[in-house]
């Protein structure tokens, strides 16, 4: 049986921090906002019986030499750098949630993959790749020698 980590659902995050929030304030989430790193641009990933897809957020990218995507045994990189075209330099900007700058995410899969037939494309901001499941080896019988 698989040992896996349980992490919560959207339902249970929304909980959390609507508790959260009548307890310590809404305050509370910005200060922590602040202080946290932000761990890169924001990613959703779900499978399906043939296929796993990645979605990420990658605002203002022109071209697809600013985005670099491999993979790595059963986990998945995506690296490069979100651009932040403010017209004012960085000090004056009061609030800034959305991740900008360099990143490097490395995005463990839930299935093994294989690039045959998996494709990404970029559009609106939002990068979507999708990989195809490695189908299970048939099950073969080995020989065994006797000597």
């Amino acid at each position: 049986m698989e040992d896996k980590e349980h992490r919560p659902s959207q339902k249970e995050s929304s909980s959390f921090h609507r508790q959260a929030s009548e307890v310590l304030g809404e305050e509370f989430w910005q200060d922590m906002a602040v202080l946290l790193p932000k761990p890169g641009p924001r990613v959703d990933l779900y499978h399906t019986h043939t296929a796993v897809t990645v979605l990420a957020e990658l605002p203002g990218l022109a071209s697809a030499e600013q985005i670099g995507l491999s993979l790595d045994g059963q986990t998945l990189v995506l690296e490069g750098e979100i651009p932040c075209d403010y017209p004012v330099t960085q000090n004056r900007i009061a609030l800034q949630e959305r991740f900008f700058g360099s990143f490097r995410r490395s995005i463990p899969l839930p299935k093994p993959v294989t690039l045959k037939n998996s494709k990404a494309r970029y559009s609106r901001g939002l990068l979507i790749v999708e990989l195809q499941i490695e189908p299970a080896a048939p099950q073969t019988q080995i020989p065994v020698d006797f000597g």
